[in-house]
């Protein structure tokens, strides 16, 4: 009984040492240079830059949705999943068009 006593205090007494950063480490911090300002034009081009999202949810009836929400973030569409996913494989990449005949 007295040892494991003594190990629990080992560990507290470990744990608040640990606790508080080394002396050196909160100099080097305090030296350190402060943050460039050109992280706020990268926040605006990500805005700029942000599509439409997709949410799958689920209706009252069990049926899989498909959300499209736009840049805002609002829901801009909501339709079946079966569907979006049967237009989805309907439609053809530019990648996958055949090439147009060569005129001569």
């Amino acid at each position: 009984m007295a040892k494991k006593t003594a190990k629990k205090t080992a560990k507290k007494s470990g744990k608040k040492s640990a606790a508080r950063p080394p002396a050196r480490k909160v100099a080097k911090k305090a030296t350190k240079a402060p943050a460039r300002k050109s992280a706020g034009r990268k926040v605006a081009k990500k805005a700029a830059k942000k599509t439409a999202k997709h949410t799958v949810m689920y209706s009252s009836a069990g049926k899989k949705l498909y959300a499209k929400r736009d840049a805002d973030g609002k829901f801009n569409d909501i339709q079946q999943y079966s569907r979006a996913h049967a237009a989805d494989l309907r439609a053809q990449s530019k990648a996958e068009q055949p090439a147009a005949p060569a005129l001569n």
